[in-house]
């Protein structure tokens, strides 16, 4: 898999690296939207009734979710670096270390939201200069509230700084581990993280389908971890393709 980030070596910053197989999942997502859009095509009253042959590869699905890095690039010549957690154009908003060596994502960059998110660590007085006046104020002087922001999480946990700024309306969320997820009372609720039964493991934590159909239960549209290698040779063979025996 290519590395899709922009000139690393002119950063403070290294290029991150996913650490999953982000690539392998939204190839396979696009492949599925891929054989619906064909065979809407192929059915639907004005239709060609042509079947389609459907190309895709890993590169071009992440390179899907580049968002604007492409037009920049194309209008302004610009080549977006590595950033770490922060976003260039809004400030404050990055992600900063609490006492208990955990992580809490703030987002403080509306002009509203930044009175009230200074106000709530203690530093209203930032909020009245004019260096902070705007969010494009703001991300010139960016360095100088990361530090305000950063100096005063590392006085609390990490859940207790989430409930103050969610209390002044400030959107924040600590960085979830795995175990956040599964413990999660909303992932519980919305059954996002369900037992299903593994053939060779027996039961097994799984997370559920990112999407809601009317009728159907969450824990209904997962029924499985996955089939043997093989497993439907019999059915692929036989059903579909009209051979005798499996082979």
């Amino acid at each position: 898999m290519r590395h899709l980030t922009a000139n690393p070596g002119q950063s403070e910053h290294p290029p991150p690296r996913c650490g999953v197989s982000i690539s392998d999942d939204l190839a396979g997502m696009y492949a599925a939207m891929a054989v619906a859009a064909a065979c809407w095509g192929r059915d639907h009253p004005g239709g060609d009734g042509r079947g389609r042959i459907i190309d895709v590869d890993l590169v071009s699905s992440v390179f899907s979710l580049m968002e604007g890095m492409l037009p920049e690039y194309g209008l302004f010549g610009r080549i977006r670096q590595p950033a770490g957690a922060a976003i260039p154009t809004a400030a404050p908003t990055n992600t900063y270390p609490c006492a208990d060596g955990r992580w809490l994502c703030v987002a403080g960059n509306s002009d509203l939201i930044f009175r009230r998110l200074m106000t709530a660590i203690g530093r209203p007085e930032l909020a009245e200069e004019p260096r902070f006046a705007s969010n494009i104020a703001r991300c010139e002087n960016v360095a100088e509230l990361d530090a305000a922001i950063a100096a005063w999480t590392r006085t609390l946990p990490a859940a207790e700084a989430e409930r103050i700024l969610e209390a002044a309306e400030v959107p924040c969320s600590r960085l979830y581990d795995i175990r956040d997820c599964a413990e999660d009372p909303h992932f519980q609720a919305r059954d996002l993280v369900m037992q299903v039964q593994d053939p060779l493991i027996g039961p097994i934590l799984h997370p559920a389908a990112p999407f809601r159909i009317d009728g159907i239960a969450p824990r209904g549209m997962v029924r499985w971890t996955g089939p043997a290698a093989g497993a439907h040779n019999a059915q692929v063979f036989k059903e579909l393709l009209g051979e005798e025996t499996a082979s």
